[in-house]
């Protein structure tokens, strides 16, 4: 087949594309997702007398600027080594990133302060709306594994990622009803976006892919890192606060367990048979093939 023909999971085939390889084009996702939080965070979400708040001030730098510029350097490293397991690396790191931004800016948004908020909501909105279909391009327009052809990870490592993720979704919602924030839309989707990495587990697990384990596994390990870096910078800033995406004790425990979990599947990933290859038993006989004197 040709270079340029279709590919299974493709938007389009090769050769109508602007960007032929598919590696490039996800790394220019991340990395342009990367460029557009660092600039989206340099604008404020709050700009008054008595309250000032941009996600690129510490202790929240970490998700605005330290994170999306390692992003951008492994998304390049993807290019030069032409691997797609990098890039998927390079859009797992931002996870955490779009998670905080969308839901700082979408709890403003919603609140009753919004007459009050400046430039950096509804342009932290649009990078977190672009962020996540970057990170559903991994999982829609990507190629599903074939059964027989491309390595995959175990299928026992799948089940507990989807567990795990299901665990962190469920402490994340926990933390969200200790903090008694109500069921306004103000708190209830910034709550949601706080869930993306534990949906991106469960998605990963789904999907079984070694791509898609190495999104998940950067994604929990860069939520792991940003959520320390914070704890450490800021004392004041708990760890059930929107600062840290509602992760608490549990919650590092888990994504520590996802992220290791992520990276045995992706290690180990092998080449499976299909159920029934086993079952069939080779034959000389040649009368069931095709020939052109066929009627």
């Amino acid at each position: 087949m040709a270079d340029d023909g279709l590919i299974a999971g493709a938007a389009a085939p090769a050769g109508t594309r602007l960007v032929r390889s598919p590696i490039l084009l996800d790394a220019l996702w991340a990395a342009s997702v990367a460029c557009a939080v660092v600039v989206s965070s340099r604008l404020p979400l709050i700009d008054l007398d008595t309250v000032y708040l941009r996600t690129f001030d510490p202790p929240l730098r970490v998700y605005a600027l330290f994170i999306p510029v390692v992003a951008i350097v492994v998304a390049a490293m993807s290019v030069v080594l032409k691997s797609a397991r990098s890039a998927a690396v390079a859009s797992g790191l931002l996870v955490p990133s779009i998670a905080l931004g969308g839901s700082l800016a979408g709890s403003l948004f919603l609140d009753d302060v919004s007459p009050f908020t400046d430039a950096g909501v509804p342009l932290g909105l649009a990078v977190s709306a672009v962020g996540i279909a970057m990170i559903i391009r991994w999982f829609v327009y990507q190629p599903s594994p074939s059964v027989t052809h491309d390595p995959r990870p175990a299928m026992r490592t799948a089940q507990a990622l989807v567990v795990l993720g299901a665990l962190l979704a469920v402490s994340v919602f926990v933390s969200a009803l200790r903090d008694d924030l109500g069921w306004s839309l103000s708190s209830v989707v910034p709550t949601l976006l706080m869930m993306l990495t534990p949906l991106v587990v469960v998605a990963a697990g789904l999907f079984r892919s070694v791509e898609s384990n190495a999104l998940a596994a950067a994604a929990c390990g860069s939520q792991l890192v940003a959520v320390v870096v914070v704890r450490l910078d800021d004392e004041g800033v708990g760890l059930d606060s929107a600062f840290t995406l509602r992760t608490g004790v549990l919650g590092l425990i888990g994504l520590t367990c996802a992220s290791a979990v992520a990276v045995i599947g992706m290690v180990g990933a092998t080449t499976e048979l299909a159920a029934d290859q086993g079952s069939v038993e080779p034959t000389d006989d040649a009368s069931w093939r095709w020939s052109p004197d066929d009627v």
